[in-house]
């Protein structure tokens, strides 16, 4: 597992920068990758990734900072081995995800991973060896040199998403639940919220358990980027007890109210 070199191994304070995580299998075939990596927070903050910018395209959890450290796992549809490089003429190591930092203050930062796992992609999810090397960067004040890292501002909201409702069975021990998967290109996705009905937005995350209620309801979903830009999207509960059946049983009401009159 390596990091390859950043576009300048020097930053400005305030600067965004991405890092590539690359895998390099020695053309053994890959298709599931979890993570993670340990980072000085002092130094740099986590600023997203770039979703399509790497192989891992299904998250089992799309990339997270807790307490100086970034988590990630996903999966590379039908694995793959390595790329080829037209320009070298071979195989290059496998691009996972691009990862966004901002450079925070000066000082030497460093990015190391303390846990890698690499599956096998052989029908048996069997586990690859690998080594783990990490990267410095320097950080310092020289706001006049010329930088060509990537100023990357995202202002765009994620893509429209879909939230399915999976049903569970009278005699299923899964209970009924909602899952949803949201895709923001330019800095990926942060966080999601749910609001059941008129309630408060609550963090959440897919799947989620969703209970059936007597009549239906509505739930709302909202995606939110590493910038604040965030999109919803709604799905309609069913209730045990639906619309036409209330308007079967309210007519057959009448019906009978009715009968029951025209008897007397």
């Amino acid at each position: 597992m390596t990091i390859p070199e950043i576009v300048n191994s020097t930053v400005n304070p305030g600067e965004i920068f991405t890092l590539d995580v690359v895998a390099d299998t020695d053309g053994v075939s890959v298709n599931s990758v979890s993570l993670v990596l340990d980072y000085n927070e002092n130094l740099v903050s986590f600023s997203g990734y770039k979703a399509d910018d790497g192989m891992i395209k299904f998250w089992i959890d799309s990339p997270k900072e807790k307490d100086g450290k970034i988590y990630l796992s996903g999966i590379i549809p039908g694995g793959v081995s390595g790329l080829y490089d037209p320009n070298k003429t071979t195989v290059v190591g496998i691009p996972l995800v691009r990862l966004l930092f901002t450079a925070e203050q000066a000082g030497n930062a460093s990015f190391s991973f303390i846990e890698s796992s690499l599956l096998r992609n052989d029908g048996k999810g069997s586990v690859l060896p690998h080594e783990q090397n990490g990267l410095s960067l320097i950080i310092d004040n020289d706001i006049n040199k010329n930088s060509d890292i990537e100023n990357i501002i995202d202002q765009t909201s994620p893509l429209p998403f879909v939230v399915d409702f999976i049903s569970s069975s009278f005699f299923s021990k899964t209970p009924s639940m909602i899952i949803f998967n949201a895709v923001d290109a330019e800095s990926g996705i942060k966080s999601y919220k749910i609001k059941i009905g008129a309630s408060i937005w609550k963090n959440t995350q897919s799947p989620q358990v969703i209970s059936k209620g007597f009549f239906s309801y509505n739930v709302a979903v909202r995606a939110t980027d590493f910038y604040g830009n965030f999109r919803d999207a709604n799905i309609r509960i069913p209730g045990i007890v639906s619309f036409r059946l209330l308007l079967v049983i309210f007519i057959l009401f009448l019906s009978s109210i009715f009968g029951y009159k025209m008897l007397k």
